[in-house]
């Protein structure tokens, strides 16, 4: 039997993914289980497994864009049948399958498209798909010098085509770019530019994701930040003390692990706070699931911790670790960036200070968090050194009023300049 393969819907606002890698060429045998094809969406890479035995047939290439539903190829059952149905028109690729879902979708060339291990001078393993290999060899590119996206840092296509070409020799002739000039100048100006100069490379899903994203919160939200500072002193000494206890612990508590604790704690106190608008209703989340801004290569993403005011310092810890881990692994799953209920974004670990995050939509607050650094500050009329953090809260005006946010800073303040109440709050 002939089995489709689909494009799934990972999560509410998932819309379309692009094939990054199949794992298999037309007629291979691919046996349930296996990954039959690497798909990117707007926030993570995502394994597509076999749900069967079967022979694959690629209907659509690397690069494609598809819609949630849409066909990408076919398990048929026998070799002989998937490359026979890759070599018909669409429209009678397989039978029983409806032809407007296969005439949609472009025949993918019959190439090998497994992943390709290799090594690097210095015997460093290195991964890249063969069209990756191929481009590489014919810019006489270094593949060791290109860094990967896909997932556990796989060299795809992309990655060489972004990283930079060699640089022409100075014979080549140089490019000229015609500068429109002003409605009162008379003529168009003409810059020529060194070769090298410009680079132009194609944007990832994830960063054409990311700028959409962005836009439509600025667009559809009241968004306002309120700023404010915190005497980290207390929670210095409080991580001190759980860092030298870390061997019993089994695990190393972070200023981030306590300022997670903190804001949850909140959240739990003022469920407002943690609600969303929805048309015209206001919709109440029933848990405390706080997502935390992750660098990864090639844009941000934000897994999703879990019921964070029923978790221990030391859950806590080890729930951001592993996500983290999976993150900067490519390995999320739709289950690890839906459901957040509130953001964290820890810019104080680039050195910022004060910023304006902007919410990660349908949220309706986000918390920043800035860099902990010795200042002189008046306590009981003497100046003395403290240790202080900056804080940013980002919220939507239609929900949240100035008020309300000012109490969160308020509470969120008083639990980190005394760490024992937030002790007591622990289950």
């Amino acid at each position: 039997m002939t089995h489709a393969i689909s494009i799934p819907k990972l999560g509410l606002t998932m819309e379309d993914a692009t094939v990054v890698e199949w794992g298999f060429a037309d007629g291979a045998a691919v046996a349930r289980g296996d990954t039959l094809v690497t798909i990117e969406t707007d926030k993570i890479m995502f394994d597509v497994e076999a749900e069967h035995d079967g022979y694959l047939q690629r209907v659509v290439q690397v690069g494609a864009k598809l819609l949630v539903g849409d066909l990408a190829g076919y398990l048929h059952p026998s070799a002989e049948a998937a490359l026979a149905a890759g070599r018909l028109p669409a429209a009678s690729a397989a039978a029983g399958a409806p032809a407007a879902e296969v005439t949609a979708s472009t025949p993918a060339p019959a190439h090998p498209a497994n992943l390709v291990a290799g090594n690097d001078a210095s015997g460093r393993r290195l991964m890249a798909s063969p069209v990756a290999r191929q481009l590489a060899s014919k810019r006489e590119l270094d593949l060791a010098s290109v860094t990967g996206s896909g997932p556990g840092g796989v060299i795809l296509k992309r990655d060489v085509e972004a990283a930079p070409a060699r640089t022409a020799p100075p014979a080549q002739a140089s490019i000229a770019v015609a500068a429109t000039a002003t409605a009162a100048a008379a003529a168009a100006a003409t810059t020529t530019i060194a070769p090298g100069t410009l680079t132009r490379r194609p944007m990832t899903a994830m960063r054409k994701a990311i700028a959409k994203r962005m836009m439509q919160s600025l667009a559809t939200k009241a968004q306002m930040t309120g700023f404010g500072r915190v005497d980290m002193a207390e929670v210095t000494r409080l991580r001190e003390t759980l860092v030298a206890a870390a061997d019993t612990l089994g695990v190393r508590i972070t200023y981030t692990d306590i300022v997670l604790k903190a804001a949850a704690t909140v959240l739990a106190a003022m469920p407002e706070m943690n609600a969303w608008i929805d048309g015209d209703d206001i919709v109440s989340w029933n848990a405390v699931n706080i997502g935390l801004a992750v660098s990864v290569n090639g844009g941000l993403i934000v897994p999703v911790i879990r019921h964070v005011d029923q978790l221990t310092l030391v859950e806590l810890s080890r729930e951001r670790l592993a996500l983290i881990d999976k993150a900067r692994a490519g390995k999320l799953t739709r289950d690890d960036v839906d459901g957040g209920t509130f953001t964290l974004s820890n810019f104080g670990s680039y050195g910022g200070d004060f910023e304006t995050p902007i919410l990660n939509a349908p949220q309706s607050a986000l918390l920043g968090i800035g860099q902990i650094s010795d200042e002189a500050v008046v306590r009981d009329k003497q100046i003395v050194i403290r240790p202080m953090m900056s804080i940013s809260l980002t919220f939507d005006h239609c929900l949240i009023d100035g008020a309300m946010a000012g109490e969160f800073r308020a509470r969120f303040k008083a639990l980190l300049e005394q760490p024992a109440l937030l002790l007591a709050r622990l289950r």
